[in-house]
């Protein structure tokens, strides 16, 4: 099956309707991902086969406010979505989670910017690296940004990116902004992008000199607030859930399809493998049982998170309430927990698959070290949700007070 006989998502079929197609569509173009998954590592890169079988599949408008030509899918199936394509390929799960989800991050910006990502009605992707490690000044108009950008996952494939950036203290303290700019104001390092673990993200340095005006950028200010210009615009709601809470599903759920495709590699070589050493069948070994069990029900527990946690929250914002503090903190924890809880699992069954699962030929040893990189995002580190997760179980809810310095006061 190609790419080319994916049906996009209509605007006029309902919301259950559009679900439904978009997951037969992801289901269809999962064989493409899987088989490009060794080319894939070996690129750093998605090929443009696989980026092409994401765009069919209407990963890219996912996102995308309708008014733009996008779909709004709701978020259960989304990560839905990304979970069965991290079963095929945990770096094409990466890409679809954080590129496919920077177009709703972009419907947060001012009109004006929307128009310059989606007024011709394009597929647009967008790479993002909010560490500030770059330089801004203010200039008439808008800023001027220059130095280096790292880890923007997808770069090689995207037309825009969002850059974190601090503007130097104007008499009311230092400021951090998100600045969007286009292909043309930024040079990507080709040879940057040197790991072992998700190795197709393309995760690469940038090297910016760029304006970029006033109105492409967004404050910390607003969306501690909630009062993003793109909220006044694109009322669905999507849009009313908050933007680190999903980004952090955006970067687990990947982990939990890697762990089922680690699960299924690991079947299919221990059907029919023998031992070395005893001779006997590897499926008749009672550890290889306990172990694959365990396995088998931590993918299945993460995976069942979407529908509790992210149901709850979308029922929240439809019905016109607020995500409170004390749910935005347990989906952190429960995200970053489940990337950890998926790389305990996977290295369970590593640890009984026999010295030839280590071939570079075996599709297992893959997912165990995208799940290995996967655990070292910041957001992934689930150590570091703890306290404040802890803290609102104990009775103290998290309330930290804006920083206009930081992304460190945004739940």
């Amino acid at each position: 099956m190609t790419s080319a006989s994916v049906r996009p998502v209509m605007d006029s079929e309902s919301g259950a309707d559009a679900s439904s197609t978009f997951l037969r569509q992801i289901d269809e173009i999962v064989p493409i991902l899987k088989a490009n998954a060794a080319e894939t590592e070996k690129l750093r890169r998605l090929p443009d086969a696989s980026i092409q079988a994401l765009t069919d599949a209407g990963v890219f408008r996912a996102g995308m406010p309708k008014r733009w030509g996008g779909t709004e899918i709701d978020p259960v199936t989304w990560y839905e979505a990304v979970v069965r394509i991290g079963t095929a390929c945990p770096s094409s799960a990466w890409i679809a989670g954080v590129v496919g989800g920077h177009s709703w991050h972009a419907a947060m910006f001012p009109d004006e910017a929307q128009h310059d990502l989606w007024a011709k009605g394009e597929d647009v992707r967008i790479a993002t690296s909010f560490a500030p490690t770059g330089k801004v000044e203010r200039v008439k108009g808008g800023f001027q940004l220059s130095g280096r950008w790292k880890f923007l996952s997808g770069v090689d494939h995207s037309e825009w990116i969002i850059v974190g950036g601090i503007v130097p203290d104007d008499g009311n303290g230092p400021e951090y902004r998100s600045f969007m700019l286009p292909a043309s104001g930024f040079a990507i390092d080709q040879d940057s992008w040197q790991v072992e673990g998700l190795q197709g993200t393309g995760s690469k340095e940038v090297d910016i000199d760029c304006f970029v005006p006033e109105y492409r950028t967004q404050t910390i200010e607003e969306v501690y607030n909630g009062t993003e210009p793109g909220k006044v615009l694109n009322t669905g709601p999507i849009f009313q859930l908050p933007w680190l809470s999903r980004f952090s599903y955006a970067v687990a759920m990947p982990a939990v399809g890697a762990l089922q495709g680690a699960i299924d590699a690991f079947i299919e070589d221990n059907r029919s493998r023998v031992s070395a050493l005893t001779h006997k069948a590897a499926a008749e070994n009672t550890t290889l049982h306990v172990r694959l069990a365990e396995a088998s029900i931590i993918a299945r527990d993460t995976r069942a998170r979407i529908v509790t946690t992210w149901s709850d929250m979308y029922e929240t914002v439809k019905a016109g309430g607020q995500i409170s503090a004390e749910a935005r903190v347990r989906c952190r924890f429960e995200g970053a927990y489940a990337v950890a809880q998926c790389l305990d699992a996977a290295m369970k069954i590593f640890q009984i698959s026999g010295g030839g699962v280590m071939d570079k030929s075996k599709p297992f040893q893959r997912y165990l070290r995208d799940i290995m990189g996967m655990r070292n995002h910041p957001f992934n580190v689930y150590e570091t949700w703890a306290p404040l997760h802890s803290s609102a179980l104990l009775g103290s809810p998290p309330a930290p007070p804006l920083m206009r310095h930081s992304m460190g006061c945004l739940l």
